[in-house]
């Protein structure tokens, strides 16, 4: 059951202004209401890091978060979107222990640095390729010619996804992801049907494949958890929902970070300049790009017990939202957290989470970050936004933040 107190304040989370910025808002309610009930969205929001970070490690908090899709969809019955919530129920992501320790062990092995080695030159070529389709004509939207493709070209070559398949199989994963993140839309319930279409594609084209591969095994990633799942003893249906997360966490979120990215460092240009001069900084540059615009701006926990968190009491059952943006400005933690410092040490950001649920693709996406930024300054040293064109900020859900279109010239 959903805690109904009262809220001390009423900070909308889910207004236009705040969603395309809401660091101001995050910074009032961590001064005013660190801990605070949003009636609205029917969930408690931790603001602060301590809290954030804490509650990323908590027992008492389960991930799986089927009141959430519940309360999304107020009068509409689960049932009318089973099998989103059949794919959902399998989400690595949604998983408590021993379970999700259970399943990640199948997939961890695939996705470390050592495993992923191996597709550095694919994802240098990619980028590549890309970049000489718009070099003549002198400027680019980074969204769709370069943030959407990256990294859906990518994974999909990772999981051995044919060409021709590639468009369908990715906006099947974007539908889903649609829901998943909290949808801000009034129209939640076209989009959760939406979302409930997709689950059965997706589900149903993944299973040809994994028969496909069960007949002719391959090096492919679908190949590979296969044979995972086989040695392990776990039932090859959960592969349609690792599969969803691996995508998401390779196309959705990796695409908003390279859009926001770039538009940050062209925003800083004294911290553009320094890393034009020192390359070397690429690194620590892409972890203050997570920590300053995480693309994943909330996780949801449920609440398994009645607990006290921030002196405030909250029940059992109750939704929580994990302010991963809130807490990566909180300046308890961050010195000066509002500008952006590329040489920033140390730079503990939860842009990735924490514990047991650190993203799955971390590996991969730093890999694809760090290739992507360096190439571009590279390749075109004088990269500018265009002054014709406005970008547009992309803040379709709760959960995630990037670009719909992001112009340049060069």
């Amino acid at each position: 059951m959903l805690s109904s107190l009262p809220p001390e304040k009423n900070y909308d989370l889910l207004d236009h202004k705040a969603l395309i910025n809401p660091y101001p808002l995050y910074q009032q309610i961590r001064t005013e209401a660190p801990v605070y009930f949003y009636e609205k969205g029917g969930f408690w929001f931790l603001s602060r890091y301590q809290d954030v970070e804490a509650a990323f490690l908590d027992s008492r908090l389960s991930s799986h978060r089927n009141s959430l899709f519940v309360n999304q969809l107020q009068e509409l019955d689960l049932h009318h979107i089973h099998n989103f919530t059949k794919i959902a129920s399998n989400f690595l992501v949604d998983k408590d222990q021993p379970e999700h320790g259970r399943l990640k062990k199948i997939s961890l092995p695939k996705f470390t640095a050592k495993a992923l080695e191996i597709w550095r030159a694919d994802i240098q070529s990619i980028i590549n390729n890309l970049l000489d389709q718009v070099e003549s004509r002198r400027s680019l939207d980074i969204v769709t010619e370069l943030a959407l493709k990256v990294p859906s070209l990518v994974i999909t070559k990772i999981l051995g996804i044919p060409d021709q398949e590639i468009e369908q199989f990715i906006n099947w994963v974007l539908d889903i992801s649609n829901f998943w993140g909290l949808s801000s839309s009034e129209n939640v319930r076209e989009i959760a049907q939406k979302a409930d279409m997709a689950a059965l594609n997706f589900t149903n084209f993944v299973n040809k494949l994994i028969a496909e591969r069960q007949q002719q095994p391959g090096t492919d990633m679908i190949s590979l958890l296969i044979a995972s799942c086989r040695e392990n003893g776990i039932d090859l249906e959960i592969l349609p929902s690792l599969c969803v997360e691996i995508i998401s966490a390779g196309e959705v979120t990796t695409s908003d970070i390279i859009s926001s990215g770039v538009y940050t460092l062209l925003k800083h240009p004294q911290q553009l300049q320094k890393l034009k001069e020192n390359p070397e900084l690429i690194n620590s540059a892409v972890e203050e790009i997570i920590r300053f615009e995480p693309p994943v701006q909330f996780v949801f926990r449920v609440a398994k017990e009645n607990l006290i968190i921030g002196g405030k009491e909250i029940t059992a059952g109750s939704l929580i939202g994990l302010g991963v943006g809130s807490a990566n400005r909180d300046p308890e933690k961050f010195p000066n957290p509002d500008v952006f410092d590329i040489t920033r040490s140390p730079n503990e950001h939860l842009g990735f989470g924490k514990g047991n649920h650190f993203c799955l693709g971390a590996v991969l996406a730093r890999m694809e970050l760090r290739t992507c930024f360096s190439t571009l300054l590279q390749r075109m040293p004088n990269l500018m936004l265009d002054a014709e064109m406005l970008s547009v900020v992309k803040r379709d859900s709760l959960v995630f933040k990037g670009f719909k279109s992001l112009n340049v010239t060069f």
